[in-house]
């Protein structure tokens, strides 16, 4: 305090003339807060100076309160902001919090592979392919036994294996020199061999071996091992012992690999890249393919003496004998049913009594959609020409559909001519009619397909394949 030279004011007077007299002034300072409020306002400043400091110490960017770090132009007389950049340091790299990091992206796996059960069509071979795999067949009968040849593709159409069964085999090749063989992998079968097999042969195996030549050429397929292998041959052959009552079978890539890699499936540069190979997918499904087969015999021959006719009855089918002809027109008949009771053929041999039949005057276009040569080797089955067929008949233009036939045939019965009947018969036997079919003539109930394509769709089904393959079986005399 000091001592002021100035008289006292007249406070009374100076309270009058603020409110009588007139006055003009301008305001330049700042416009004073209150206590409290300037309190707050130290308060405010204080914790956002806190904040900061901690934010650039720790390396985070906070932006939620103090808004952008970015330098900007400071307001004029703005104390607040003023002091702040006293504390102000670079604005640091934001570093982003695991909250924001985004989220890794999973390596895509390939879907798992569905797997189906196929049996050929003549109920000896059982294996497994994945769904996708196409699979063709050549089934057939010679002297009665059934022979098929099987071929394998991947989804892509490329040929992985063929599975062949036969009953003879010629063999033989000749090489100027042996060269190195090495079995890189092997899995014994359990496939039951016949007693009677090569001598020095070992069990039933898959084996992917290669011979070591100009390249190196391979092989994966089943075959029977040896008991001493040998370090070198000219030829690897591909072949297995199977069950008795089955035939020969080779189930692979090829029958037999030379050495001179002529025809090989698999070529590779070196050994190493052959080894490599085992990992790929295309080998594990293979494997998996070629190790999963399984052989049985067909239940053997049906014979009936009475009807003097013995058949290979598929799997699973039964057959039986039933009332057939007359007094008049003696004869034997033969019923046989799948594996749900359904009567798929008929057999009957005797004298023949006339099938009879009758239709309209519509006309209707005979097709033949697939034939096949039979095991009888009688010179009565020669002179009546008979074979095996399947016809349809186009009844499309009346709407009845496709009626059809599947069974034997002779020169008379087989001619393919529009009509408005079909028979499935052979004359001339040694008891004067035969018949061996799903049906011998047409009738008011006989099944019908839709379509042409459904009529040829039939032939992929395992029902024809049976009873295609137990027709062509059919000897007389009967034989067992």
């Amino acid at each position: 305090m000091k001592s002021d030279p100035h008289p006292v004011p007249d406070g009374e007077e100076a309270l009058r003339r603020m409110f009588s007299e007139p006055a003009a002034f301008t305001d330049r300072l700042p416009p004073v807060a209150s206590l409290d409020e300037a309190r707050r306002r130290r308060a405010r400043l204080a914790g956002l100076l806190t904040i900061a400091a901690a934010a650039v110490t720790a390396g985070v960017l906070v932006t939620a309160n103090l808004g952008s770090l970015t330098t900007a132009p400071a307001p004029a007389n703005t104390s607040s902001v003023e002091a702040a950049s006293e504390y102000a340091t670079p604005t640091p790299t934001p570093t982003p919090s695991a909250s924001a990091s985004p989220t890794p992206t999973p390596t895509p796996t390939a879907a798992p592979v569905a797997w189906t059960t196929f049996t050929d069509a003549t109920g000896q071979a059982t294996f497994e392919l994945p769904v996708g795999w196409g699979v063709t067949e050549n089934p057939h009968m010679i002297a009665g036994a059934p022979y098929n040849t099987i071929t394998i593709t991947n989804e892509a159409g490329k040929k992985v294996s063929t599975l062949q069964m036969f009953y003879d085999l010629a063999v033989g090749y000749d090489c100027p020199v042996a060269k190195p063989v090495s079995t890189l992998d092997a899995v014994v079968l359990d496939i039951p061999q016949k007693a009677a097999k090569k001598p020095g042969g070992g069990p039933s195996e898959f084996a992917f071996r290669v011979i070591q030549s100009d390249k190196v050429y391979g092989t994966m397929a089943l075959n029977d091992a040896d008991v001493a292998p040998e370090a070198t041959s000219c030829v690897l052959y591909n072949t297995i012992v199977g069950p008795e009552n089955v035939p020969l079978v080779s189930f692979g890539d090829t029958m037999s690999l030379k050495q001179d890699g002529q025809d090989a499936p698999l070529t590779f540069d070196t050994l190493a890249e052959a080894k490599a190979y085992m990992g790929s997918q295309e080998y594990q499904y293979i494997k998996r393919m070629l190790v999963s087969l399984s052989l049985k015999p067909t239940s053997g021959n049906y014979v009936s003496a009475a009807a003097d006719a013995s058949f290979k009855l598929p799997a699973g089918w039964t057959a039986q004998e039933v009332a057939a002809g007359t007094p008049d027109f003696p004869a034997v008949g033969i019923q046989v049913s799948d594996e749900t009771g359904k009567t798929v053929a008929s057999l009957y041999h005797g004298a023949g009594g006339g099938l009879g039949g009758a239709c309209g005057p519509e006309t209707y276009k005979a097709t033949e959609l697939d034939t096949g040569t039979l095991a009888l080797t009688e010179q009565w089955a020669f002179a009546a020409g008979a074979r095996f067929s399947y016809r349809v008949l186009d009844q499309t233009s009346v709407g009845k559909g496709f009626s059809y036939q599947v069974g034997l045939v002779d020169k008379s019965s087989g001619q393919l001519s529009d009509s408005c009947l079909m028979y499935s018969v052979v004359t001339g036997t040694p008891r004067g009619t035969l018949s061996f079919a799903d049906r011998a003539s047409k009738g008011p109930d006989e099944p019908v397909f839709q379509s042409m394509a459904e009529a040829k769709a039939y032939m992929e089904t395992p029902e024809y394949k049976k009873l295609k393959n137990m027709i062509l079986s059919l000897k007389m005399p009967a034989q067992g």
